[in-house]
């Protein structure tokens, strides 16, 4: 009798597992976006979104958190945000340019650009199409100039997500860096030039005027950095500020590897800062003090699955 009562037991179990097993819903797919511009994220369910600075899915985890800091030898308080990336495809990190289109010089505002991509996180990139006459510029694997000045540091982003870069880069020292990477069988994905590097190998650069050409490094302003801190993870650093509140580039490297914000970082690279600073959430911006002006383009993070 105990012995036909056990079998019963287990075979009600197995049926109700089985059952179980069938009425799930199969787990999201997560698949590579492709490289051209006009492709974006899927559109972001509202559950996905823990909190307002909390967004996570089966491809994506993000993260934002800030502070009030009072920097040394200043009367004034510094808003600082940071927000840290975690994603499962290299990508799920994109760019975009004002108009999807290098070629047309004008600018548009940082959250109509948002609105087009279903980002979870964005920011400013450099100055782009500011500047026609110098720099490496590359998008979404497209490469639209190649004319380094050896002021300028470059940023490289490759098709695994890493970051690498070359410090004042010359036509000479970009080209080795190139080679490197293409013995390394890596594709640059996208490429910036502004700078300066404000972290490497997870030490605070030696930052100057002579080191940042005109990036302003003893203002006090507002600023914006993007970092590497792992494989497919990442951060983006952001000082709120503007009429002569804000942080200086030094106080910036020395900020972002602090305990409660980075320490991890591999790389960190300053962007179009001042008025060009911006940093949104689901497409809204969340920066505070002033408001920006157009620009010319948005390093994005975005969702990968494709269904459920």
């Amino acid at each position: 009798m105990k012995m036909n009562l056990l079998r019963w037991c287990i075979a009600a179990i197995m049926l109700i597992l089985i059952a179980t097993f069938f009425s799930t819903p199969a787990l999201a797919d997560i698949q590579p976006i492709p490289l051209d511009m006009k492709s974006t994220g899927r559109a972001l369910p509202k559950e996905g979104w823990i909190s307002e600075n909390e967004y996570q899915d089966e491809s994506i985890h993000i993260i934002m958190q800030e502070k009030n800091w009072k920097p040394k030898y200043s009367n004034d308080w510094v808003m600082c945000r940071w927000v840290r990336i975690k994603i499962k495809d290299p990508t799920q990190l994109r760019t975009t340019l004002s108009f999807e289109d290098y070629s047309n010089p004008d600018q548009s505002r940082p959250k109509d650009m948002a609105a087009k991509l279903n980002s979870v996180v964005a920011c400013n990139d450099d100055f782009v199409k500011y500047k026609y006459d110098a720099s490496y510029v590359v998008r979404q694997g497209v490469e639209y100039r190649r004319k380094p000045n050896g002021k300028w540091d470059v940023l490289i982003i490759d098709d695994r997500g890493d970051f690498s870069f070359v410090k004042n880069a010359t036509e000479k020292t970009l080209q080795e860096k190139l080679d490197e990477l293409e013995a390394a069988g890596r594709t640059v994905i996208n490429a910036f030039s502004f700078g300066p590097v404000l972290v490497a190998d997870g030490m605070p650069q030696e930052i100057t005027v002579e080191t940042s050409d005109r990036r302003e490094p003893n203002q006090n302003t507002q600023r914006i950095a993007i970092c590497q801190l792992g494989e497919l993870e990442y951060g983006i650093f952001e000082v709120d500020g503007g009429n002569g509140n804000g942080m200086k580039l030094f106080q910036v490297a020395d900020f972002i590897v602090r305990e409660e914000v980075f320490p991890e970082c591999k790389v960190a690279f300053n962007l179009d800062g001042g008025g060009s600073t911006n940093l949104m959430l689901n497409g809204k911006r969340v920066h505070k003090t002033l408001n920006s002006r157009s620009i010319s383009g948005l390093i994005y993070f975005v969702s990968a699955v494709v269904g459920e």
